[in-house]
């Protein structure tokens, strides 16, 4: 017996008699067939659903699908996933779909993330798969030969181009996602040029991104430039994820301005000589772990789900999350103390304030 397999966008039609075959056979047989590089997308009508499409998976037998599909006459049908990225959108987001995430929610979140490095490029990864449509990510640097074998969004081929124009080609490649690239260095203790304009010029540039995104997600290497994001996202009421990643463990810690939470630098003494990241000695699986516990509190957000706590830590040794809830100091903050801190003269117009605390 032949069975129809069709294009329903082309009309492009081939028949299989062969009912042992799987459909990666004939997913071979098409690619040959139509000179395709990449393997098309299956789907038909059951009989158990005959108002929803089944996508057909790998391992499926032609013989099986043919006696549970909707009848003889109902054909196989078959898309190019190196056309139609909307319906690759589809196919990722399905399960979470059936799982009961709020994908039309997911979907009109925007999300910004600074870095796309150890953390980040696992993050924005992640982000795409569950169905956020619209990322923003900022990063000056280059992909690296040690890059590609600890950051999901690069390889070989990568090696030397900006990591933030390659995750955006990699990002919106796996389809419905757009990806808004900002390859610009945020300022920090360790960049600091004389000429105080390039600073304020680089905030101007970065501000009008947050202000168009609903999160705001760190993943630097510096406390001085997550201090520069924390500004800029808690003086435009943004949400702000920060994590970080080292040889102890992981962090991740939520600040919302409607909740008072603490800002990252309340009761913290920092001198700028610290100033130095260790994400990239992280252990192996510290940063999927703090990408995992990241995407929980992103989802819970979008979802408004409650929270309960606002710091989460990740202790590899003991293979324990440590949750807890921090709380404002009683003495004052550099940041978010709300009569001098930076954040608040910020919202109020002393931006100059911000760029006096780098210096």
């Amino acid at each position: 017996m032949k069975i129809m397999f069709q294009n329903p966008d082309t009309g492009e039609t081939i028949y299989i008699e062969d009912e042992e075959l799987l459909i990666r056979d004939i997913a071979n047989k098409i690619m040959k067939e139509y000179n395709l590089e990449k393997p098309p997308i299956f789907f038909t009508l059951m009989k158990e659903d005959p108002v929803s499409e089944t996508y057909l998976e790998e391992d499926d037998k032609l013989k099986t699908i043919n006696e549970e599909k909707l009848d003889v006459k109902t054909p196989i049908w078959w898309r190019s996933s190196e056309i139609d990225l909307d319906l690759i959108y589809k196919l990722r987001t399905e399960r979470y779909d059936r799982s009961g995430y709020e994908l039309e929610k997911i979907g009109k979140t925007k999300v910004l993330i600074a870095g796309v490095g150890l953390l980040g490029a696992d993050i924005a990864f992640d982000c795409a798969v569950l169905g956020i449509k619209d990322l923003t990510i900022i990063d000056y640097g280059s992909v690296d030969w040690f890059n590609i074998y600890r950051q999901s969004l690069y390889s070989k081929k990568d090696v030397f181009k900006s990591k933030v124009e390659v995750a955006k080609e990699n990002l919106e490649d796996m389809g419905g996602v757009n990806v808004k690239s900002l390859k610009i260095e945020i300022p920090s203790f360790i960049y600091l040029p004389e000429d105080k304009s390039i600073i304020q010029n680089s905030i101007l540039k970065i501000e009008p991104e947050v202000k168009k995104c609903d999160i705001i997600i760190t993943a630097l290497d510096t406390f001085s430039a997550r201090m520069i994001m924390q500004t800029l996202a808690l003086a435009n009421d943004k949400i702000l994820i920060n994590t970080a990643a080292g040889l102890v463990g992981g962090v991740v810690q939520l600040v919302r301005i409607k909740q008072n939470d603490p800002c990252l630098a309340c009761g913290i003494y920092f001198d700028r000589n610290q100033d130095v990241g260790a994400c990239t000695l992280a252990s192996f699986g510290t940063p999927k772990i703090i990408s995992g516990i990241t995407m929980e509190i992103l989802t819970n957000l979008i979802e408004e789900r409650e929270i309960k706590y606002n710091h989460f830590k990740y202790i590899p040794q003991t293979y324990q999350i440590e949750q807890s809830n921090f709380i404002k100091g009683k003495e004052f903050c550099d940041f978010c103390d709300r009569e001098k801190g930076i954040i608040f003269k910020y919202k109020n117009g002393e931006k100059k304030a911000l760029i006096d605390w780098l210096y």
